[in-house]
């Protein structure tokens, strides 16, 4: 399955998450929408420093890598995952990178 990068930026030049200032609420954006409970997405969490939800429908999945509690790297495969995460795509004004 291809994975999809997303990368904050400015104007026409990608930037490093430590320099987005909506790296936090995006996140909490992310999070909000998720819950086991509904049975829609699984959570893993194989390190400290990686959450990775992943679509019961698809297998696609969302994954997000923190240092010291800030987004460094966020990564969709197509599917359910990225139409999830494509209102916050655009809310921000990320882009994309396959």
């Amino acid at each position: 399955m291809t994975t999809i990068e997303i990368r904050p930026r400015n104007g026409d030049q990608t930037i490093d998450w430590a320099d987005f200032a909506g790296a936090d609420k995006l996140s909490q954006l992310i999070w909000d929408g998720f819950s086991e409970a509904d049975g829609a997405w699984h959570y893993m969490n194989f390190t400290a420093d990686m959450s990775i939800w992943e679509s019961t429908q698809d297998a696609s999945t969302i994954t997000m890598i923190y240092k010291n509690d800030h987004l460094t790297q966020l990564l969709v495969t197509p599917g359910i995952a990225y139409i999830y995460l494509l209102p916050l795509i655009q809310k921000f004004q990320l882009t994309t990178t396959p």
